[in-house]
């Protein structure tokens, strides 16, 4: 197998990753959530949480998952790879969402945004190290 075949393989696999994570989210699942996560993630969330290591992220991604986040549901908007080794790649991956709820309440109709995830291969399959969460806020000119 060629390398442009190799990272054509390896970039929907990353993809799939992504997507999975959005299903697990949308169906409030922390459990499977954790499964894409490497035992050592850094994860920072969207308000600049950092959590460390699996567990940690897992437990903070069940409590919001449950809470303010219970309506919550996420669409992937794009997914760009870039590999810096044959194991090791980032994804920037663009979402929105609805549903979820603030402080009062109250639901808001929309949200979104990006994260960048740094993936790694470990026993050919690949895992999120570390995750930065971004909401975007529109600028007017």
């Amino acid at each position: 197998m060629s390398t442009t075949e190799t990272s054509a393989k390896d970039e929907a696999a990353i993809k799939a990753v992504m997507t999975t994570f959005a299903e697990a989210w949308n169906a409030k699942d922390a459990e499977h959530l954790a499964t894409l996560f490497a035992e050592d993630i850094d994860f920072v969330d969207v308000m600049g949480r950092w959590y460390k290591g699996r567990t940690e992220t897992k437990q903070a991604h069940a409590q919001a998952l449950a809470s303010f986040l219970s309506d919550n549901q996420m669409t992937i908007t794009d997914t760009e790879i870039k590999f810096f080794t044959p194991d090791v790649a980032v994804a920037h991956t663009t979402w929105e969402t609805t549903g979820q709820k603030n402080p009062d309440e109250v639901h808001r109709i929309e949200n979104t945004g990006v994260w960048t995830a740094v993936t790694t291969r470990k026993e050919n399959t690949w895992q999120i190290t570390a995750f930065h969460n971004t909401g975007t806020v529109p600028i007017s000119e």
